[in-house]
């Protein structure tokens, strides 16, 4: 056998498997990739690291919905006013966990329905007296962190009068919060809670309620993407579907979701 004949074999072999590693096993049809955009910091249950992989309740549903489109995820962390940047910009594709919100609408499109429910609650040192009776206006003397383009409802994030520090990261948060530069913080409960415990501070924290906000997440797309309307259309639809199916229950139960929560 020729050289000539030899190497174009090989570059034939080289091309068939450089294309498979990249295709769906069950079609042998190349996927697209979509670029996911996540904070640094683990959003437990929502998104986690475990195992070199991105894993938890929203991850897995948007990872299902994916799978079923035939489309590859790739997870991009940065610290989320990063993200929002680069959503905007359209150096990702697209983000899991969206509050709907005018400023945000401006820079993304939303699949049609939500996927999953959040919460914000007030966090603060278990050797402070400070009460709580549901209304922000309440805690108007208090000093209150959270992170940096974190939504938490009407009444906290468009506040007009709240002294507010945004920090970059939860861990910031908690640490400073910590160290007395903030009385209050605001985020999600289990991933307060998740990351104090990671912390060593679990027993230094106490929660306030009532909780002061509880809204539905959506995935949303990046407006700069010339696909966001086509990957619109698709996530939605398979989406109210994956909302019917065992496999979307089993998710929300596996990491302790309320089924009934409306």
């Amino acid at each position: 056998m020729s050289r000539h004949v030899l190497s174009v074999i090989t570059l034939f072999f080289l091309v068939f498997f450089s294309f498979a590693s990249s295709a769906s096993p069950s079609t042998g049809i190349k996927r697209s990739t979509l670029k996911v955009g996540i904070s640094e910091t683990d959003y437990y249950p929502f998104y986690f690291e475990e195992g070199g992989k991105i894993t938890g309740a929203a991850a897995e549903i948007v990872s299902a919905l994916a799978e079923q489109l035939r489309y590859e995820l790739t997870f991009k962390r940065f610290p989320w006013k990063r993200v929002q940047h680069n959503l905007a910009s359209g150096k990702i594709d697209m983000v899991m966990l969206y509050f709907k919100t005018p400023e945000r609408a401006k820079d993304v499109f939303y699949v049609e329905v939500p996927h999953i429910h959040e919460s914000s609650s007030l966090i603060t040192l278990k050797s402070r007296d400070i009460a709580f009776n549901g209304d922000i206006n309440q805690l108007s003397s208090y000093k209150f962190g959270n992170v940096n383009g974190y939504w938490h409802g009407e009444a906290y994030s468009n506040h007009p009068t709240l002294v507010k520090r945004a920090f970059s990261s939860t861990t910031e948060l908690l640490t400073v919060l910590k160290r007395g530069g903030i009385d209050i913080a605001v985020g999600n409960k289990p991933v307060l809670t998740q990351l104090a415990n990671t912390m060593g501070l679990s027993d230094q924290f106490k929660f306030l309620e009532p909780k002061i906000d509880y809204a539905p997440d959506y995935i949303a797309f990046s407006k700069a993407s010339p696909n966001a309307p086509k990957l619109v259309e698709e996530f939605s639809d398979a989406l109210k579907k994956f909302l019917k199916s065992p496999e979307y229950k089993q998710i929300l139960k596996k990491y302790g979701f309320d089924l009934k929560a409306k």
